[in-house]
């Protein structure tokens, strides 16, 4: 059985399209990266070399949009890098990823927030290997203490974070990248866990994407980390945050127009100067709650605004498309955070998009291991109701079993339910045994559950860690990468 949710219509594509063109060639973008504003000069942009703002005509970003296609149909990949995200991975199955850069955890014993060491990473990573519907392991935490309780250098925890990682599982994932010369260790950390060069580039790691900053702003710090990302052939994506009511205007459309221009924009920058670089793009946006002035991820609008411009960039420009589905406004594991989880992974589920960013509370700045297995949980929930009934081939079985079973018969005993009650699909975390008592129910709650298999995950030893050699290899990157920064 397959459902697909779409949102808009073909005339309504491209009119998202046309407005993002409009907006480029008359609003334009302020973009203060030196060697993309050269670039742009180049290919005829307009750039106002006092304001660092550039017009772009509709030509060059139609002939963007064209190269980038080009790459793809030539045999390149457009790798879209990002662990808060989800993209269209061509495979049915759940692919959840334990990422985030959460500078904050849930302690659940004290029930409270955290500062992560390397106990903590090195405990979500331990854990997101063994769980098969686990895919990618990121940072979902970025260290900030090491294994003496003293404080990481700020200059070095995206490098010592990455190399725990990369020792500790084989599905490793993205890595946030704060300043470009953090770039060539974390990508040598990345060669080495990945056994080389050619397997490092065919999928790659350790690297994650860029913001803009909403509305039409590329700042020099950004733009300069994805032009290098793009320099060494590494996953380049641009991923906008316009917030309805602030940051864009007070519409789903409007939301979406500011979104995939910027995306548009920034691309066209890209390749003015890597032009054989295959560039992609995604959104995390949110709305403003005009009754507390606070910003909302899980709004109803806010998931939608994203699949807008995904369904632009799927149908018209065929490209692969990242949405926010990661974040949640929910500041503790609880039923808001369940409703909220539920109605973000089924839409992301109908977008015909199965990663699923998990763990994340509190606007995706604190990362709690228990929601991370609830949200697993959640997601092989959804899956199972859209599994199908069974084969028609096997009516007339059924129906001959139902004429020897008889009236007021039952099952229990068939060969057939032997054979066949696997099918269904069966909780791990869920309570489905009878009720006892009110307070036995609420010790058998989903993150009580949670809780308790982190302890039994964490506690059962025989974990994976990569070989000797190589994780010398990479703690001497680490201490190169100490002189260094």
């Amino acid at each position: 059985m397959r459902l697909v949710f779409e949102l808009l219509t073909e005339k309504e594509i491209e009119r998202v399209h046309e407005a993002s063109l409009a907006v480029l060639s008359k609003t334009g973008m302020r973009i203060e990266s030196e060697e993309l504003l050269t670039g742009l000069r180049k290919i005829g942009a307009r750039v106002n070399d006092s304001t660092k703002t550039v017009l772009f005509p509709e030509r060059i970003v139609e002939g963007t949009i064209e190269n980038n296609r080009r790459l793809l149909k030539s045999g390149k990949k457009l790798h879209l890098l990002n662990g808060v995200t989800s993209e269209i991975t061509g495979r049915s199955y759940i692919e959840a990823k334990i990422s985030g850069g959460c500078e904050k955890y849930l302690d659940w014993d004290s029930q409270s927030l955290q500062d992560p060491g390397e106990q903590e990473l090195l405990n979500y990573v331990r854990i997101g290997e063994k769980i098969p519907e686990v895919g990618f392991v990121g940072n979902p935490v970025v260290l900030s203490r090491d294994e003496n309780g003293k404080r990481v250098d700020e200059k070095l925890r995206r490098v010592k974070t990455a190399a725990l990682i990369a020792k500790n599982t084989r599905k490793i994932g993205s890595m946030e990248v704060w300043d470009k010369r953090e770039l060539d260790y974390l990508v040598e950390i990345g060669i080495i866990a990945r056994g080389g060069k050619e397997e490092y580039y065919k999928n790659p790691c350790l690297v994650t994407a860029k913001e803009t900053i909403s509305p039409l702003f590329l700042d020099e710090h950004a733009g300069n980390i994805l032009l290098a990302l793009a320099k060494m052939e590494l996953p380049c994506t641009i991923i906008p945050m316009p917030i309805t009511g602030i940051s864009a205007p007070v519409t789903k459309l409007g939301n979406a127009i500011i979104g995939n221009a910027e995306i548009l924009g920034v691309m066209t920058a890209i390749k003015s100067v890597c032009p054989e670089s295959p560039v992609g793009g995604g959104t995390i946006s949110g709305i403003i709650d005009m009754q507390t002035s606070v910003v909302s991820f899980s709004a109803p609008e806010a998931i939608l605004q994203d699949i807008a411009i995904a369904e632009v960039h799927k149908k018209l420009y065929k490209f692969n498309y990242l949405i926010g589905s990661g974040y949640c406004d929910a500041k503790y594991p609880n039923s808001q955070v369940l409703a909220e989880k539920v109605m973000k992974y089924l839409l992301t589920f109908l977008s015909g998009r199965y990663s699923y960013p998990v763990g994340l509370i509190n606007s995706g700045s604190v990362f709690s291991i228990e929601q991370a297995l609830v949200d697993v949980e959640l997601c092989r929930y959804i899956h199972a109701h859209f599994g199908g009934a069974g084969e028609s081939t096997m009516v007339p079985e059924l129906v001959q079993l139902i004429g020897e079973v008889g009236i007021r018969g039952h099952f229990i005993a068939e060969n057939h339910t032997l054979e066949h009650f696997r099918e269904n699909w069966f909780p791990q975390i869920m309570d489905r045994t009878g009720y006892t008592s009110i307070k036995q129910s609420k010790q058998k709650d989903m993150y009580s559950a949670a809780h308790e298999k982190v302890r039994e995950m964490i506690n059962s030893g025989d974990f994976w860690e990569i070989d000797d050699s190589r994780a010398k290899e990479i703690d001497a990157v680490v201490d190169k990468a100490q002189k260094y920064l």
